[in-house]
């Protein structure tokens, strides 16, 4: 026991920059991924029907690759192709570009359950498409977004864990580099084990708290 705490207490300082760097990724992943998922949408709503057909093939293929494959796709094979990006950037791109399937389904599925009457009662009194889709549906999508949003919010911070693969020196990316240099792998990836749960509890109570806010305001 004496041995675990003084290494945990040695590396804590790494491991903290680790966080940092972690907390970067799923902010600027998370971003990608809400941007991309609503044109991705929007894309699969439209009436053109190149639009509805590039958007679901994107999705398509991207959901069905696991997520480490397209890390490396971003790093390695992006590079040999011409187009190198640093470690966080590809990390960015793919964790991004991945979850935006995710989120846009969240997205497709909250504006198309909103009452189809309301959108035509809208256009008939003259609105314009965006400003229908701005003053009615989204306020009304919301709230069925939120739930299944802020669960995949979760699962993005979990799968950063996966970029330490591309040279990101992330929270896990700091667990293996202790490993190497005190051969202590199980003592270090528990102490990355406990952080991550710390991560969990403390991100799912504070959107539970928020969900239950918004939906007493909108009660």
């Amino acid at each position: 026991m004496h041995t675990l705490w003084s290494a945990w207490v040695q590396y804590l300082p790494d491991y903290w920059q680790g966080v940092r760097v972690t907390l970067e990724l799923t902010g600027a992943s998370l971003l990608v991924a809400i941007v991309l998922g609503f044109l991705l949408a929007l894309a699969r709503l439209s009436t053109l029907r190149v639009l509805d057909f590039m958007a679901t093939a994107y999705v398509e293929i991207v959901r069905a690759i696991p997520v480490l494959i397209i890390l490396f796709i971003c790093y390695y094979s992006l590079a040999q192709a011409g187009l190198k990006l640093s470690g966080p950037v590809a990390a960015v791109v793919g964790l991004g570009g991945f979850y935006a399937t995710l989120y846009g389904e969240i997205f497709r599925g909250a504006i198309m359950g909103v009452d189809r009457g309301q959108k035509e009662a809208a256009a008939a009194l003259g609105m314009p498409e965006g400003l229908v889709m701005r003053k009615i549906v989204l306020p009304q999508a919301f709230f069925a977004i939120l739930p299944p949003a802020t669960n995949q919010l979760s699962n993005l911070i979990k799968d950063t864990s996966l970029v330490f693969t591309i040279a990101v020196a992330d929270l896990m990316f700091q667990a293996n580099a202790a490993s190497a240099n005190n051969f202590l792998p199980l003592d270090m990836l528990l102490l990355a084990g406990v952080i991550y749960f710390l991560f969990y509890l403390i991100l799912s109570k504070l959107l539970a708290r928020w969900e239950l806010n918004v939906q007493r305001r909108r009660g």
